[in-house]
């Protein structure tokens, strides 16, 4: 019995971390198309810069198709472990799109427009800060959802802003680390959550 879980343990955690490397990265890439289909509706195109407004509205709508991505492959896993209801894929969405509306008032506060810091150009710092917070931010509503069924849940808040940041922070190689990124997201908090839910069962 304690192979076949510590089988299904491994199971789970492969298939966490491969989805992670494969959907993140085309979550983000239809992102991106839903960014220039937003700019474009501005009236602007892909060379130019556009407005606050633009910039905002278009980075919570990237935000959005990112976190929606991920939140259905991970929802999909975790259902095979625990109750979990859409709740999970709203806290991704909701992380993304109020920590870029957030990040767009600040530097329009600040005169800078979000447009110059894309990480897509090897501007890759100021990026890993922004998908820490978002990490941050999902990982505390997450971490509501997750204490109902494990111990030690405070865990996932570390690793879901490591994780994030660490999934851009890459990029400074180059752009294309992003792909690694999001495997390295992938392993982190995968194993992160199999260390959650063995305490749950050592604490029984």
């Amino acid at each position: 019995m304690a192979v076949e879980i510590k089988h299904e343990k491994f199971q789970f955690l492969l298939k966490w971390t491969l989805l992670s490397f494969g959907i993140i990265p085309v979550s983000y890439m239809i992102s991106l198309i839903i960014v220039l289909l937003v700019h474009g509706a501005f009236g602007f195109n892909m060379t130019e810069g556009g407005t606050y407004l633009s910039q905002t509205v278009m980075q919570i709508a990237g935000g959005a198709v990112l976190g929606l991505g991920t939140g259905i492959y991970q929802r999909s896993l975790l259902r095979k472990v625990f109750d979990v209801t859409l709740s999970w894929i709203y806290t991704l969405v909701i992380g993304f799109v109020v920590t870029e509306l957030i990040v767009c008032i600040i530097l329009w506060q600040l005169g800078l427009n979000r447009y110059e810091l894309r990480f897509i150009e090897f501007r890759s710092l100021p990026e890993t800060l922004f998908f820490a917070c978002a990490g941050l931010l999902i990982g505390f509503l997450q971490m509501a959802i997750l204490r109902k069924y494990f111990f030690g849940s405070i865990y996932w808040l570390l690793a879901n802003t490591l994780g994030w940041g660490i999934c851009v922070f890459v990029t400074l190689i180059s752009v294309w680390a992003f792909f690694i990124g999001a495997l390295l997201y992938g392993a982190l908090t995968g194993a992160t959550l199999m260390w959650i839910l063995r305490k749950k069962q050592e604490d029984r």
